[in-house]
């Protein structure tokens, strides 16, 4: 996966925009960085890293492959800490959010690495380091501020009914435009949208009515319910699926703008923690345990052909090409 990030070569919309700004820091000195920054709206420690790369040599190549193998290490690291079944939770990120966050909004996947790596501290219940990997994850992506609250959602105290309605008062809100006044409030926010890409990408356009999203959310939701007696005994579940519910909450709270969009992102990956653990601790009969099992799977596996189709020509996706391709502008290194 990291390879197959790391190495790729001008995939998603965004890959021209940060290729340009990767070489324009070649002739910015570190005196006019922070105006740089200013300019190029994008945080310091991203625009950093690329400077360093550029300073020693280095081709936007292996800034990709920084990224990307940074930001599964810390990731991958958490799933086999806590997922109770670390392959299945890989398998669930992967599709789609590996796609995204490794491939496309680069600087975000990395935020959200430090996020999830972070969740170790909510755990053991260490607020100064959460802090810290927060205002280190700041640096390269601001919308990680509102992971903040996962410090207190996740030890929360929540039974299938609060679920439930929690849900329905969201999804109500959402189909019935309760909450288009969030859109108004984001605007005014400190991450407004002038910190985000300049674009409403076209890989979420989901249009009006229901989406796939929107589905599967409900769905994994109806699931956690549904089971949820059988593992709630297990306190990092219980955490696991505090975040995840709260991401649901997020998504259909804020709509389908782009606050919609990347806020939310930061729980809803934790879905594949919440299955693993369900899994891991469920304290059922093995038929329930195993349907969960492959439903999930199954899930994932179709999500692959559904991206194929929808996804594929959008992101480049479907024209793969690495950086070793003879029409590459870009490599590891700089020759010249």
């Amino acid at each position: 996966m990291t390879l197959t990030a790391g190495l790729g070569y001008a995939l998603s919309p965004d890959w021209v925009a940060y290729f340009n700004t990767f070489n324009l820091l070649e002739s910015t000195s570190w005196s006019e960085f922070d105006r740089f920054a200013e300019m190029a709206s994008m945080e310091k420690g991203y625009l950093g890293l690329n400077k360093i790369l550029v300073d020693y040599g280095f081709d936007f190549g292996m800034l990709t492959l920084t990224v990307a193998t940074t930001s599964l290490i810390l990731k991958s690291s958490t799933f086999y800490k806590y997922g109770g079944f670390p392959f299945l939770v890989l398998f669930i990120y992967a599709m789609p959010n590996f796609m995204f966050e490794e491939h496309v909004h680069i600087r975000q996947g990395l935020a959200n690495a430090i996020a999830i790596y972070s969740i170790r501290y909510v755990i053991d219940r260490n607020l100064i380091k959460f802090l810290i990997c927060i205002a280190i994850g700041f640096q390269f992506h601001e919308s990680i501020i509102v992971f903040i609250l996962a410090y207190w959602i996740a030890p929360m105290k929540f039974d299938e009914k609060l679920i439930g309605w929690l849900v329905v008062f969201s999804i109500i809100g959402f189909y019935t435009g309760l909450n288009s006044i969030i859109e108004v409030i984001m605007q005014f926010m400190p991450i407004g949208q002038d910190k985000f890409e300049d674009y409403q990408s076209q890989l979420y356009d989901q249009g009006d009515g229901v989406a796939v999203g929107d589905f599967v959310k409900i769905i994994s939701i109806l699931s956690i319910i549904i089971y949820n007696k059988y593992a709630v005994e297990d306190k990092l579940y219980c955490y696991f699926r505090n975040l995840f519910v709260f991401g649901v909450l997020l998504y259909f709270f804020l709509g389908k703008g782009i606050f919609g969009i990347r806020l939310p992102g930061y729980y809803l990956v934790f879905l594949g923690l919440t299955v693993g653990r369900l899994v891991y601790s469920f304290n059922g009969d093995k038929f329930k345990r195993n349907f969960i099992y492959v439903s999930f799977v199954s899930y994932t596996i179709l999500l692959i052909f559904w991206f194929q189709v929808k996804q594929a020509h959008k992101s480049n996706f479907a024209n793969y090409k690495t950086i070793f391709n003879k029409e590459a502008i870009y490599g590891l290194w700089k020759w010249n």
